[in-house]
C-alpha cells in the first residue's frame, strides 16, 4: 500500500492507495470542493510570475536611482512607472482575460487585474512581499513591512515634480552667484518667479547662505513691487523677522512666506562689496487641499505595516493611496495562497 499528501485549498488528505488508487484519487478531486476563495483567486494568482530573470531586470532598470534596499523609494519608482507608462484597458465586452506581466508589457496597458498582477510581479522579482487584493468588482495590491514615513518623502517628490510639469514652473529652486555689489547700490533675487496658485500652495520657505566683505543690510520681502519702493526710498512691505543689518555673513531660514518672496542685499558703504550667496527657493506643495484622501493607508499583517497599491489611481494617486473600495476584501499571498480578509 502506497500513502500520498495531498493538499487541496485549505483540505490535506492522506490516502492509502492499493493498485487502481489513481482512479480513487480522481473520484476524491471530484468529490471535494476546492476552497472557493482560493478558486476565485487561482487565474489571477497562476499568472504572477514570482522569479525570472528578463522581470527582475526590467524592475532593477526601474529602480536603478533609488539607494540600495530602499524599500519605500522602490515601490514609489515601480508605481509610478506604471501609471505613467500604461494604459487602463478594459476586457472584451462579456470576456475575462487575464494577462501575464509580458503580455501587459507588450501591450502597454492591462485592466485593473493585468496591472496588478504586473506590480506584484516586479516586486516580487526585487525581494519585496507582496498580496492580492480582491473585492467584488476591484483588484489591487499590498506591499509588505513599509515605513510609511519615508514612502511619503519620495511620493511628495514625484507630486513636487507632477506639479512643475503642470505648471511648468520649478518648485524647489537653487541659486548661487559670488559678485560685486557696488557703493550705495542694493541687489534683489526672487528666484524664477514662481506664483503657484493657492490651492496647490501653502507656503514659501528661503533658505540662505550669505558673506560679505562689508557690512550689508538684508532684507526679505513679499514682491519685487516692495524692492522697487525700497530703492525709491518709499515705504515698504518685509519681513521683521528675518531682517538683519550690518551683517558680513548670514544663514538661516525665512519660513512660510505667503507664495511669493525675494531677497534684498544693500549695501550702504562708500566701497564695494564682494559678495558670495547661496539660495533655495521652496514652495510648499498643499497636497491636502489637492487630495481628498491625504493619508498613506495600510493593514498590519502579520505584525507588518502593509500599504494599499492600486496601479488605477493614476498618476494623481500614490503608493497608499485608497479609493474606498467598499464590500468584503480578501487579500491573497501570491505565494502560499494563504488570506485574510480585510477590515
Amino acid at each position: 500500500m502506497n500513502k500520498h499528501l495531498i493538499v487541496i485549498g485549505t483540505a490535506v488528505l492522506l490516502l492509502t492507495v492499493g493498485l487502481s488508487g489513481c482512479n480513487e484519487i480522481t473520484n476524491l478531486f471530484e468529490e471535494i470542493e476546492i476552497d472557493p476563495v482560493i478558486q476565485r483567486a487561482n487565474p489571477y494568482i497562476n499568472k504572477i510570475v514570482t522569479n525570472d530573470i528578463q522581470l527582475r531586470t526590467y524592475a532593477n532598470s526601474i529602480i536603478k536611482d533609488c539607494p540600495s534596499n530602499n524599500k519605500e523609494c522602490q515601490i514609489n519608482s515601480i508605481y509610478r512607472h506604471i501609471v505613467e507608462n500604461f494604459n487602463y484597458v478594459s476586457d472584451p465586452t462579456g470576456t475575462e482575460l487575464i494577462q501575464s506581466p509580458e503580455e501587459t508589457i507588450q501591450i502597454g496597458g492591462g485592466d485593473c487585474e493585468d496591472l496588478s498582477i504586473l506590480f506584484i510581479s516586479l516586486l516580487e522579482n526585487i525581494g519585496i512581499k507582496t498580496c492580492l487584493i480582491l473585492s467584488e468588482s476591484h483588484a489591487y495590491s499590498l506591499a509588505y513591512d513599509v515605513d510609511t514615513t519615508n514612502l511619503w518623502n519620495y511620493v511628495e517628490q514625484s507630486f513636487i515634480k507632477l506639479v512643475e510639469d503642470e505648471y511648468g514652473e520649478k518648485i524647489k529652486e537653487t541659486f548661487e552667484q559670488s559678485f560685486t555689489l557696488e557703493s550705495y547700490n542694493s541687489w534683489y533675487y526672487d528666484g524664477n518667479g514662481t506664483d503657484v496658485e493657492d490651492y496647490a500652495c501653502d507656503y514659501l520657505n528661503i533658505s540662505y547662505e550669505i558673506s560679505s566683505t562689508k557690512a550689508l543690510d538684508f532684507y526679505v520681502v513679499p514682491s519685487k513691487e516692495d524692492f522697487n519702493k525700497f530703492t525709491d526710498g518709499e515705504t515698504f512691505m518685509n519681513y521683521p523677522d528675518c531682517k538683519e543689518e550690518n551683517i558680513l555673513s548670514i544663514s538661516g531660514v525665512c519660513p512660510n512666506l505667503g507664495n511669493y518672496g525675494g531677497i534684498i542685499l544693500s549695501n550702504e558703504n562708500w566701497v564695494d562689496a564682494d559678495v558670495d550667496v547661496k539660495l533655495e527657493f521652496y514652495l510648499h506643495l498643499s497636497f491636502y487641499k489637492v487630495f481628498e484622501n491625504n493619508t498613506i493607508t495600510y493593514y498590519r499583517l502579520k505584525g507588518k505595516r502593509c500599504i494599499v497599491v492600486d496601479c488605477t489611481a493614476g498618476e494623481w494617486g500614490y503608493p497608499g493611496y485608497d479609493a474606498g473600495i467598499v464590500g468584503e476584501k480578501i487579500a491573497i499571498d501570491p505565494i502560499t495562497k494563504e488570506y485574510t480578509y480585510l477590515t
